[in-house]
């Protein structure tokens, strides 16, 4: 068991009982340090399946070990991911031992309370948050599991279908692979599973609940997790990863006050979508029709070069890959090249304006003369709208010093709230974090009373129409950094 921080962890890997699978194709990574975990499927018979799970999970582990502070999570982990689907494709077909080994994989990144997940076939995600409810965060990349969410096939028949443990989707597999990615924010004392499909065949969901719910310490919870698949007869390799996130974020007192001239920005700011959850993808060329599936399904079991492992496998040559029809999905080029001719306009855009408002702040805070206090006279007459104005009021807050405000309002519960947060992580440069709290605030924002829901909403789609663009983030840096200095020059901030 590794304790790190706010960050409780374990793991587990066996090969189980079945005599047919005598090497544990199963690797994980659990890094408390880097707060980086994932558990590899190997597919691929012999060692092959071996090889590319333990590539997968190394490639992750090192992508994370040297990022730097102010990389964003998801970037890191796209690009590890798309690096370790190259690396295993490229090595599958140089040698030969090694032909058609690939590996599925399930990533989780913690970062305080913000969570990045990645997931690639059907290892899994489960999360138990602090009322004991769970979550499943992946959808199986599996052949049967798309025929379900597609509506042509019930939870109850793809139980019990042969090809249940036949994947669509896989690390090396392809040379181009589609990664689904999402971040959010996780509370205090929720507990995180990650685990190969050797646990889910044998534990339910209702009992993984129960365990992860019951059994706080993390290696407890996989010993039982190991004793329950023994009992079913352990038919696969099993590993399981458990980490348990233990309290909110402590806030880092090295953390200066941010110089108020650059605070205004924040109106141009750019976040994901309301949906958390973001497949990215290399094309959609690759898409195939779910009606062709019962077909592929049948010729995959005539392969005779996946008998090593009967029970997974990948889906035939073409490796169809369905689209996931309960989440919203993102297209995106990865490899950064060829960046369309409206995309390089809005970022000259944004950089124009955000110089536009900054040259204002400048003037505003440092060029314009000071007022003396004593030529303000105190108003007595209210604020015609208390709310707004007390809104106002927590903004400038912010604005001041952001830092005192986070360590004052640790736990954010409205819209308001999560708007103020994410705000104030934009002024300490935390982007990753600044994007899951504004997703949150959005998401609260129907319940919101109408004195500020304007105002928030408004705020809310500027933001969230700009920080998808990793451009646009390094733009805002270098201006806040450029003006910073002539603000405050005794300011030692370093970001």
């Amino acid at each position: 068991m590794t304790l790190k921080g706010n960050i409780e962890s374990a793991a587990i890997s066996d090969r189980g009982l079945n005599e047919k699978r005598p090497e544990n194709e199963d690797s994980f990574v659990e890094i408390p340090a880097s707060g980086i975990f994932a558990v590899a499927d190997g597919v691929g018979g012999a060692k092959a399946g071996e090889v590319a799970s333990q590539m997968a999970v190394e490639i992750l582990s090192e992508a994370f070990a040297d990022r730097s502070s102010i990389a964003d999570a998801q970037d890191v982990m796209l690009s590890a991911l798309e690096q370790a689907n190259a690396s295993i494709y490229r090595m599958s077909n140089d040698v030969e031992q090694l032909s058609r080994m690939a590996t599925t994989i399930v990533a989780l990144h913690l970062d305080g309370n913000v969570a990045t997940i990645g997931h690639v076939g059907d290892s899994r995600l489960y999360r138990v948050d602090s009322a004991g409810t769970l979550h499943r965060e992946t959808d199986d990349h599996s052949m049967v599991a798309e025929e379900v969410r597609a509506g042509r096939m019930t939870e109850e028949q793809a139980e019990t279908h042969p090809g249940k443990n036949i994947i669509s989707r896989a690390l090396g597999a392809e040379s181009t692979v589609r990664i689904d990615l999402q971040t959010r924010l996780v509370e205090p004392n929720s507990i995180f599973l990650l685990c190969s499909d050797g646990v889910t065949r044998h534990v339910s969901d209702t009992e993984i609940a129960e365990v992860l719910a019951h059994i706080r310490s993390p290696h407890d919870a996989c010993s039982r997790i190991k004793e329950i698949c023994y009992e079913r007869g352990a038919e696969d390799n099993l590993t399981a990863v458990v980490v348990r996130f233990n309290r909110a974020e402590t806030l880092d007192p090295t953390v200066k006050n941010r110089d108020d001239s650059a605070a205004n920005f924040l109106s141009i700011l750019d976040l994901d979508e309301a949906t958390i959850t973001t497949a990215r993808r290399r094309d959609e060329d690759d898409l195939l029709d779910l009606e062709t599936l019962p077909r592929e399904l049948k010729s995959e079991h005539g392969d005779p070069s996946l008998q090593d492992k009967p029970d997974d496998g990948l889906a035939p040559d073409g490796n169809p890959e369905t689209l996931d029809l309960e989440h919203q999905h993102v297209e995106i080029n990865s490899s950064g090249a060829g960046e369309s001719a409206a995309s390089r306009g809005f970022v000259a855009f944004a950089a124009l304006t955000l110089g536009a408002i900054l040259g204002l702040l400048a003037y505003h805070y440092l060029l314009r003369p000071a007022q003396s206090s004593s030529s303000i006279a105190p108003s007595s007459t209210p604020a015609a709208n208390q709310p707004l104005s007390a809104f106002e009021d927590l903004r400038r807050e912010v604005d001041s010093d952001a830092a005192l405000f986070l360590s004052k309002n640790p736990h954010p519960e409205d819209a308001e709230d999560y708007y103020l947060t994410g705000r104030a992580h934009v002024l300490l440069g935390d982007f990753p974090k600044a994007r899951a709290a504004f997703v949150e605030a959005k998401k609260l924002l129907p319940g919101k009373d109408p004195a500020n829901a304007r105002v928030l909403a408004t705020d809310l789609a500027i933001i969230m129409s700009i920080m998808n663009d990793t451009a646009v983030q390094t733009a805002l840096r270098s201006e806040i950094n450029a003006v910073r200095p002539a603000a405050d020059p005794n300011s030692n901030t370093n970001r």
